[in-house]
Order: C-alpha cells, then sequence, then structure tokens
C-alpha cells in the first residue's frame, strides 16, 4: 500500500467525486436543492412594510375626545423609551369635549409611522384620545396664514368628505400634504359633533 504524500492528494481530490456518486451525494444534493429554494423564496417575499390605514374625517372626530384649535404653550422633556414628550396647549376654540383651560398630549412618535409632534406657540387643530394625538398623529393639523386665511395642514391618511375644496399645503416640496380652510374642516367635523352631544 503507497502511502506516498502524492498518493494521499490523489485519495482526497477524488472524494468529492466518490460522496457525489453515492447514496450519501444525493442526499446533499436534495439537502442542497431545499436551502435553495427556501433562500429563493425568503428573498422572493415582499417586504413587511409599515403603514397607516386611511381614516375619514368622520370616523376620526367620532372617535376623538376632544377637538379643537389650540396653542402650544410648552413642550415638556421626555425619557427615551421611558417617558414620552408631553405637550401642554391652551384651548381657543373647542369643538368638541372640553370646552375650556388647557389639553395635553403625547408629542413625539411611538412606532414607525407615527407623526406626532408638536411646536411651542404654534396653533394646530387637534383630534386627541386618550392624551394622544388621533390617527398616529394625523390628528393634529398646524395651521398657517395664506392671504389672510387661517388654513389647516392636513396628511392624505385622513379622507375628507367628498366634495372638499383643498389647496397647496405649507410646504412645496411635500405636495401630498394638503390644507383646508379651518371654518371648513369646522363644518366637516360639526355633524359629529354635535350627533354626539345629541346622543348625551
Amino acid at each position: 500500500m503507497n502511502l506516498t504524500k502524492r498518493g494521499h492528494l490523489r485519495s482526497f481530490a477524488g472524494y468529492p467525486q466518490c460522496w457525489a456518486d453515492s447514496k450519501g451525494g444525493s442526499i446533499l444534493r436534495r439537502v442542497l436543492a431545499v436551502i435553495a429554494v427556501l433562500t429563493l423564496s425568503a428573498f422572493a417575499e415582499p417586504p413587511l412594510v409599515a403603514k397607516v390605514a386611511i381614516m375619514s374625517l368622520a370616523e376620526l372626530a367620532e372617535d376623538a375626545e376632544f377637538i379643537g384649535i389650540v396653542r402650544v404653550d410648552r413642550i415638556s422633556w421626555g425619557i427615551p423609551f421611558l417617558k414620552s414628550p408631553r405637550a401642554t396647549a391652551t384651548i381657543l376654540q373647542s369643538w368638541k369635549g372640553q370646552s375650556l383651560g388647557r389639553v395635553t398630549f403625547v408629542a413625539a412618535p411611538t412606532w414607525t409611522c407615527d407623526i406626532s409632534d408638536a411646536k411651542k406657540g404654534e396653533e394646530a387643530v387637534v383630534f386627541i384620545r386618550g392624551g394622544s394625538l388621533e390617527h398616529s398623529g394625523r390628528g393634529r393639523m398646524p395651521i398657517f396664514t395664506r392671504d389672510g386665511r387661517k388654513l389647516a395642514a392636513i396628511w392624505p391618511d385622513v379622507r375628507l368628505p367628498q366634495g372638499t375644496v383643498t389647496e397647496d399645503g405649507p410646504e412645496p416640496a411635500y405636495q401630498f400634504i394638503r390644507a383646508i380652510d379651518v371654518v371648513g374642516l369646522r363644518d366637516a367635523v360639526a355633524p359629529v359633533s354635535t350627533a354626539r352631544s345629541d346622543a348625551r
């Protein structure tokens, strides 16, 4: 029996071919095929995307405990992962719920698509429930002025009643954000607020 170094090299060089030709080789090929299929399936699977569902203005108003125009007076500090910043705001107009005084709400996002926020001194139409802005922050509609008119910025995730007139939002770079006249917004919310009051 020749156990020269060259002989060893010849033996090991032939080992993969021997495995492939054996019963074990057949099993190996099947395992590799299954792994390949699973790998391709994993890459072919569409990624999970966090997304906010569209909610009608009526649903937003129905669910909210407070709706109105507020002015943000201050924003408390938050502690990451422990405590969210909170905005304290003075009620300027109440359309539903608490009529006077102040309201508070979470002023920072709690998940990927949450846009909850607040800026000191701003005026906004807010929809609040349980101390949070409705619809992952879409319940905050900052007010701005254009040609002497007060408009509220509204995200496309809030569906307005059919026929509601909107116009360009406050920032041209974000064309998906629209604007609605504050008086028109109040009138659109009024039927829901009135129905809730009548029910009581």
